[in-house]
């Protein structure tokens, strides 16, 4: 499963890659709306799931009445649930709101989705979207900070001089076991020159 995910993230890196050689959905430098986010990548897991029975929703019901998850998906195919959040790292308290958006995931009551008919499962996970542009020192310590010091992509060290965080999302999140999760990042500037500091960025963990 974690290859399929894998390759649902390289299917949603060439998404943003193509719609951003054709248009800028953005005004000035205000960056993208995270929900593009989550349907984007949605998209992309249901195609690599190769499930004709697998559904998505957008702001899925949580179990407190005011919460929801940015994006669910639910794969008859192999009995799996699929939590997204999605967050944008235009801000330093926006580290601290994905992390939260994570943990609250990570509950044995899984009663809210017996509550909305998803019942024959057997597996969950956790997938953490996130975008940053790489334009000020603490923005362009942000890939390490997500991937862990020793697990930056090449393609994004090149881009430039990456800043060293003074710990990593996984320092975190030790009480959920965190640091078995897969987290990459994607420079799309290797395939638009009209986002040159633009970076995606995906963690996910079977729960």
């Amino acid at each position: 499963m974690e290859q399929i995910i894998l390759r649902s993230f390289d299917e949603m890196v060439a998404t943003y890659a193509q719609i951003l050689q054709i248009i800028y959905p953005a005004r000035g430098n205000t960056g993208f709306t995270e929900v593009n986010q989550v349907h984007i990548y949605i998209n992309s897991l249901i195609k690599c799931l190769d499930d004709d029975q697998a559904v998505s929703w957008l702001e899925f019901p949580w179990f407190e009445k005011k919460q929801h998850i940015d994006g669910l998906v639910f794969s008859p195919k192999y009995k799996t649930v699929f939590f997204i959040e999605a967050k944008r790292l235009s801000h330093k308290k926006k580290k601290q709101e994905i992390i939260r958006d994570i943990k609250r995931l990570y509950r044995e009551d899984k009663k809210f989705l017996n509550d909305n008919w998803i019942t024959d499962y057997e597996n969950e996970y956790v997938v953490a979207l996130s975008d940053v542009w790489l334009e000020t020192k603490w923005k362009r310590s942000m890939p390490e900070w997500w991937c862990g010091r020793n697990n930056v992509p090449e393609q994004v060290i090149a881009h430039g001089s990456l800043t060293t965080p003074d710990n990593t999302i996984h320092d975190s999140m030790v009480e959920i076991n965190w640091q078995q999760s897969t987290s990459f990042a994607y420079w799309i500037g290797a395939h638009s020159d009209n986002v040159k500091n633009y970076c995606l960025l995906i963690a996910t963990s079977k729960m």
